[in-house]
């Protein structure tokens, strides 16, 4: 059973994950092979809320709202609650990777995403974190500053210049595995 559900959560996480890359693309890009369903390109297909901008979040100008970013684009796996879901997502709340000083970390795994197996208040997770970085560095820092407030975490908010400077540093690159940012002990 319990096979069965990891499996139903690996499966709605990468339908989600290819409904989030698929952005706001038309249908249509390819040649028909016979026998195939044919779709136009005059219907434009939108993803889900899940690519949540600053302006469809921004409370009157304010800045980005950090709780409707994490709802739009977090919630999925590590949930309203921060609480994760056990043995698949881990849990943001209580998490030493959230609410400890290592801004550059956060902010890497934020914006480059993270695979491979990690370390969670004493239980492993193996699974892979979609990349935020097509969001802007405001909205990131509001995510970061929320998940670092919410829940259980008292932990300061973070400005922007921690996610520009991560990108500064990293540029171009492929996902991160936490051996790569330093692991919590």
């Amino acid at each position: 059973m319990r096979k069965l559900q990891f499996f139903g959560c690996s499966l709605a996480s990468l339908l989600l994950l290819a409904a989030c890359e698929r952005g706001y693309r038309e249908l249509g890009n390819k040649k028909p092979t016979a026998g195939s369903p044919v779709f136009t390109s005059e219907e434009k297909v939108f993803a889900t809320p899940a690519l949540a901008s600053l302006k469809s979040v921004a409370p009157h100008g304010k800045g980005p709202d950090g709780g409707a970013l994490y709802a739009a684009n977090c919630s999925a796996c590590h949930q309203s609650s921060g609480q994760g879901l056990p043995g698949v997502f881990p849990p943001l709340d209580a998490s030493a990777y959230v609410t400890g000083p290592n801004l550059e970390r956060l902010a890497s795994i934020l914006i480059y995403g993270l695979q491979g197996p990690i370390k969670v208040n004493g239980n492993t997770y193996n699974n892979v974190m979609a990349p935020l970085g097509r969001l802007s560095d405001e909205e990131l820092a509001a995510i970061a500053s929320y998940v670092r407030g919410a829940w259980s975490n008292k932990a300061d908010a973070v400005g922007t210049e921690i996610f520009a400077a991560a990108r500064t540093k990293w540029g171009s690159r492929a996902m991160f595995n936490i051996q790569e940012l330093g692991e919590e002990n």
